[in-house]
């Protein structure tokens, strides 16, 4: 990506990060925990983004030269690695906190040990903490639970009265964008591992489709903040 593309993307999650500090502090009777952990969790997301940069900012600034010799300049997948399994236990946590069946909460807390169990062995002992490239267990199991659970999600809205008042819900903003993005993101990530490298044309498409979903994502994520915050307000 260029500096253009990345900076864009930080932009929205930044944008996304200040309104739901806004949120928080606006809010009345908005006691819901999830909101909370969501605003912390797009804070960690801004942080490592920027820790991210330090590679391509080690090459372009020489007060960051000394970077290139360390991890830290080398490659950024040491941090981005640990972080999308933290990204994806989060989401499943985040929606099973806003579903209402205790069965389907316990099913999501089995699979989300699950998942921490599977992707932490595989990233420490098989693919190695310093691997070269974004894990593809990591990223594709993960989508899919999150996928599983934001189903499960849409199902209870479905099946009750909430779905009467689902557009001032802050949580149905974040099952959206999340939904979304994996659903396009994920076939994309599979593909990329097999061809990216012959098919400069592929990377090209790749690149804007990830740009477009993380600022769909972002823009959904503001979206929820300042219409839950109208709502809000309007008590």
């Amino acid at each position: 990506m260029s500096t253009t593309q990345i900076f864009l993307i930080h932009l929205f999650e930044l944008i996304a990060a200040v309104l739901g500090t806004i949120y928080l502090k606006k809010k009345y009777r908005d006691d819901n925990k999830s909101s909370r952990y969501l605003v912390l969790f797009l804070w960690l997301t801004v942080l490592v983004e920027k820790v991210g940069l330090i590679p391509r900012l080690s090459v372009s600034f020489d007060e960051l030269a000394f970077f290139k010799d360390t991890f830290l300049g080398k490659s950024n997948y040491w941090i981005y690695n640990p972080y999308n399994i933290i990204s994806f236990l989060f989401y499943i946590y985040y929606m099973k906190m806003n579903v209402v069946s205790n069965k389907n909460k316990n099913i999501l807390k089995v699979l989300s040990i699950f998942y921490l169990l599977i992707t932490s062995v595989n990233l420490i002992f098989v693919e190695g903490f310093f691997a070269k490239s974004l894990s593809g267990l990591t990223f594709i199991l993960g989508s899919l639970l999150i996928m599983y659970a934001v189903g499960l999600y849409f199902y209870e809205v479905l099946q009750s009265d909430i779905i009467l008042n689902f557009k001032k819900m802050l949580p149905f903003y974040v099952a959206i964008g999340v939904l979304v993005f994996n659903l396009v993101v994920t076939p994309l990530f599979i593909y990329s591992k097999f061809y990216a490298h012959n098919n400069p044309d592929f990377i090209k498409v790749y690149t804007s489709v990830l740009i477009i979903l993380n600022v769909f994502l972002y823009s959904c994520y503001s979206l929820g903040f300042i219409l839950c915050w109208q709502k809000n307000k309007s008590y």
